[in-house]
């Protein structure tokens, strides 16, 4: 019984744990998967050393977007896409 219990205690503080950094791996690959056809080799490479999670690297390329061909430009589709998970 004491072993029972101590294997769900220890199960779920794993999963409290893990949840997390699976959530944001997930979260990772969906924004990669989105955003590659558009991507440059530079903007993978900041992606690879961003810190941050992978919305607010996605939301950053649709500012540059914004910036570069105006706020409503069909060419920032892509990244409003991306930004919007």
């Amino acid at each position: 019984m004491k072993s029972g219990m101590t294997a769900v205690l220890v199960f779920g503080l794993l999963t409290v744990l893990v949840f997390p950094f699976a959530r944001d791996a997930y979260t990772r690959h969906q924004v990669l998967s989105r955003l590659r056809p558009v991507m440059t080799e530079q903007d993978r490479l900041a992606f690879r050393s961003w810190n941050g999670d992978a919305s607010s690297f996605a939301r950053s390329l649709l500012n540059r977007c914004r910036l570069d061909n105006g706020s409503d430009s069909a060419a920032c589709q892509p990244y409003r896409i991306a930004a919007s998970e």
